[in-house]
């Protein structure tokens, strides 16, 4: 066998190893992670077991992360980056961001790292005035094409405060488990503002009383402004120096 071909495998099984080890280590953390609707605690979430999306972030010096979500009854009620940055960037290399997409007020627990309280909603819910298809099939083409309609703009937390357009990512980041029984349905999306990093994530839900709605959740400190065609639907603040806690969401070095 030629040199190159056996060279060319050798790297790629050892990519994989590599990315497989470095799977491993997420969702190990991942699991360490409770997450519960502080309403009511006879309701159990549910952790969808594999990330939802890989990503890594060149800029951000972030070698590999993964987005996970927790569901009840199939729709995303929390979701949680676990980021492993580069060497000597931070003085350990596990960042965890963890955000409720939920109506309901949530929490998150950790072994030894802080738990988390959300005292507002993670999703506010606002009507489309679409009406659903009829298949499971031409709901997702509907809600492909929905995410089309939203733009979102990122500003950077420096003294510049630099503008960007962000970017939505091609696929939706997950769909809802099929309902037969009432027609919900639902998927979520993400958009980008640098590689492929999902920093706001834009929700869409059909409802028991078939209304088509949506709701946005932010995964950075920086501000982001969401806009529907050219109107302005959501606008988070910038949270650069205002702490690690925030009202639905936070952000902080895992101590493990």
């Amino acid at each position: 066998m030629p040199l190159i071909p056996v060279v060319i495998t050798m790297i790629a099984l050892s990519q994989t190893t590599a990315d497989d080890a470095s799977l491993m280590a997420m969702q190990h953390r991942v699991q360490d992670c409770r997450v519960a609707l502080t309403n009511d605690a006879s309701v159990k979430t549910q952790l969808v077991t594999a990330p939802v999306f890989r990503y890594s972030d060149e800029l951000r010096h972030i070698e590999d992360a993964g987005l996970w979500i927790w569901t009840e009854r199939g729709q995303p009620v929390a979701t949680l980056k676990v980021e492993h940055y580069k060497d000597g960037v931070f003085r350990t290399p596990w960042l965890y961001c963890f955000a409720s997409l939920s109506p309901e007020l949530v929490s998150a627990d950790w072994d030894g790292d802080p738990p988390f309280r959300a005292t507002q909603p993670g999703v506010t819910w606002t009507l489309l005035d679409d009406r659903p298809s009829a298949t499971r099939a031409g709901r997702l083409v509907q809600m492909r094409e929905f995410a089309r309609r939203f733009s979102a703009e990122l500003e950077e937390p420096t003294a510049a405060k630099e503008v960007h357009q962000m970017r939505l990512l091609s696929r939706p980041l997950y769909r809802y488990e099929e309902q037969p029984a009432t027609n919900e349905d639902g998927a979520m999306f993400g958009f980008t503002g640098t590689g492929t990093n999902p920093d706001l994530l834009l929700l869409f839900d059909l409802s028991k009383e078939g209304m088509w709605r949506f709701g946005a959740a932010r995964m950075t400190a920086a501000a982001v402004t969401v806009r529907l065609q050219d109107k302005v639907v959501h606008e988070f603040p910038s949270g650069a120096g205002k702490g690690r806690v925030f009202d639905t969401w936070t952000y902080f070095l895992s101590a493990k």
